[in-house]
């Protein structure tokens, strides 16, 4: 997984200190979302948490050439430097191996899990931040509107505007995030076994920001790497 913030030359830099910077299977069909109600407590274990589940699907509009969408778009990968044979979108990530998904959130709040193994970040970027190379840095958590986590070889770093934060914990192969759009609020968290077959979440990082559009959940993927969105039910 990540050594370090993504790079928007498609290649990871060396690991630095913390600080300043130089599902599987298809998604089912959307369910409808409850009423947002501003004055719930915030979620902090896993059954509160699945409250809020949203089902996502890879946007193959946004995918930097390559990366390599599967399984109904739920699996987003990079085997080798092989191209996919796509067609240049205002969407498209120019440079930075990314991807985002369809469905965002506006005026809401949403939960959703991740596996992932190799080299990856796993976060969002509001729906203005940069995908071409003009727009600078354009990595999850190199600017001012993305926000992400990955594994850096023995912690995990958290990433915002090009800064991170070291958070100590054994690799784990599935990551939730928790998104409060009106509230500005993300929380990235440790899937672990519980007991009896149970599910529980470690927090690694919490943000309380201010998000004035639309956020969507997005996909850094390095080489040898991919991400695989999980169904509710798995």
């Amino acid at each position: 997984m990540p050594s370090s913030t993504p790079s928007t030359n498609g290649i990871m830099p060396e690991v630095k200190k913390a600080g300043r910077k130089g599902s599987r299977a298809e998604a089912n069909p959307a369910e409808k979302a409850p009423p947002y109600d501003p004055n719930i407590t915030e979620p902090n274990t896993r059954a509160e948490l699945m409250k809020y589940w949203i089902n996502l699907s890879l946007d193959d509009r946004t995918a930097q050439k390559m990366l390599w969408l599967s399984e109904g778009g739920a699996k987003v990968s990079r085997m080798s430097e092989e191209v996919c044979p796509v067609l240049d979108r205002p969407e498209r990530y120019e440079h930075s191996p990314q991807v985002l998904c369809k469905e965002g959130l506006l005026g809401s709040r949403g939960y959703w899990e991740v596996d992932c193994e190799g080299w990856v970040v796993i976060g969002a970027a509001c729906e203005s931040a940069g995908r071409k190379a003009k727009d600078g840095q354009c990595g999850l958590g190199e600017n001012d509107l993305s926000w992400g986590v990955g594994w850096a070889g023995s912690c995990y770093h958290v990433w915002h505007n090009g800064e991170n934060i070291e958070f100590q914990a054994p690799l784990c192969p599935t990551i939730g995030i928790y998104a409060d759009q009106p509230a500005g609020i993300i929380k990235f968290f440790l899937v672990e076994d519980g007991e009896n077959g149970s599910k529980e979440v470690r927090l690694i990082h919490r943000f309380a920001t201010s998000f004035k559009e639309k956020l969507f959940p997005g996909f850094w993927v390095g080489r040898n790497s991919f991400c695989w969105i999980r169904k509710k039910d798995q």
